[in-house]
């Protein structure tokens, strides 16, 4: 695994992955990554997703073509019951940040769309919610990051790189702790953590330890064996679940990783959650995965079931980020 560092036009890194593909390296605190998310633009992208507009550049009869591009085959054939972390992380790059690879008409429009700009909202506010989160933990002697169902574990990144430029100081050492099925999406995260922390880079010295874990939340209990090895040090801990946990889970899934987190140490958590209104039920409808749009009150109802409390909360588009305590 290789990194591409920075070209001092534009400010943004790249990861260069075993198998040769480069991918620029999301920072939501670089313009070239940032989005405006007021108010009405979230309306808009609500709308667009509920109501999409009608694309009509298909002669009529004619079948589909199956996808031909990596990113489409994962995004409408995709391999298991989820998106991965790969796919994920690609559609949050912007139309506008496509690698060669994959910068064809069709892609840019996937990457433009108003589902695509969900998940950069999402990525951006749970990102800066993790930030305050994580904040009290800066005179901390270390800081933990784990991401449950966390891909490449770009909302944890992003979350220290908010941390950082807000505090204009130098992180204490972090672990940064990926639980998931798939492999692959840490060895992105792997590569874009080594181009971050290179010279120049927003991470650049700083002492961030990235580690995969298997986990599935369907065994909630193996959280207390993944992370036992770190209590001796009681290192400051933020949990998070970034589209996975609150997302896709059952609600006996939910209310058993709190627990388990709870018993565990009191663990804070940040997620996201699918909203009920119609944005978010329009996209469950078109999802090939089981989505659940359970939405803020289902959120406080699985909580309040495993002994936490819901302090922030952020609207996105299709998605609400949040925090949650021990209550």
């Amino acid at each position: 695994m290789q990194m591409d560092n920075t070209s001092a036009s534009d400010s943004v890194v790249y990861a260069t992955l075993g198998d040769g593909v480069v991918l620029p390296v999301v920072d939501v605190t670089n313009p070239a990554f940032a989005v405006d998310d007021r108010e009405s633009n979230l309306s808009m992208w609500r709308e667009h997703i509920a109501n999409p507009p009608v694309r009509s550049n298909q002669p009529i009869g004619a079948s589909p073509a199956p996808p031909t591009s990596l990113l489409l085959q994962r995004m409408l054939a995709p391999p298991a019951g989820y998106l991965d972390g790969w796919a994920t992380y690609v559609l949050k790059v912007g139309a506008e940040n496509l690698p060669q690879r994959f910068d064809t008409e069709l892609e840019r429009r996937v990457l433009s769309s108003a589902n695509a700009m969900s998940l950069r909202v999402r990525l951006q506010q749970l990102s800066r919610l993790m930030a305050e989160s994580l904040s009290p933990g800066l005179e901390s002697a270390r800081l933990r990051v784990v991401s449950i169902g966390g891909g490449t574990g770009i909302e944890a990144l992003n979350a220290l790189i908010v941390l950082r430029k807000a505090n204009s100081s130098i992180l204490p050492p972090t672990d940064l702790v990926i639980l998931d099925v798939d492999r692959q999406g840490s060895e992105l995260g792997a590569a874009a953590l080594a181009s971050l922390r290179s010279p120049g880079g927003t991470l650049a010295g700083t002492d961030i330890d990235l580690r995969f874990a298997p986990y599935s939340w369907s065994q909630p209990e193996m959280i207390s064996s993944i992370l036992a090895d770190d209590l001796n040090e009681r290192p400051f801990t933020l949990v998070s679940s970034e589209g996975a946990l609150f997302e896709y889970g059952s609600d006996r899934e939910v209310v058993s990783n709190l627990k388990f987190l709870r018993e565990a140490g009191n663990f804070p958590v940040a997620g996201s959650a699918i909203r009920d209104d119609a944005a978010g039920e329009a996209m469950v409808a078109r999802s090939p995965f089981r989505l659940h749009a359970r939405a803020m009150r289902g959120i406080e109802t699985l909580a309040y079931q495993a002994g936490y409390c819901v302090t922030r909360v952020v609207q996105g588009v299709a998605t609400d980020q949040f925090l949650l305590a021990p209550a």
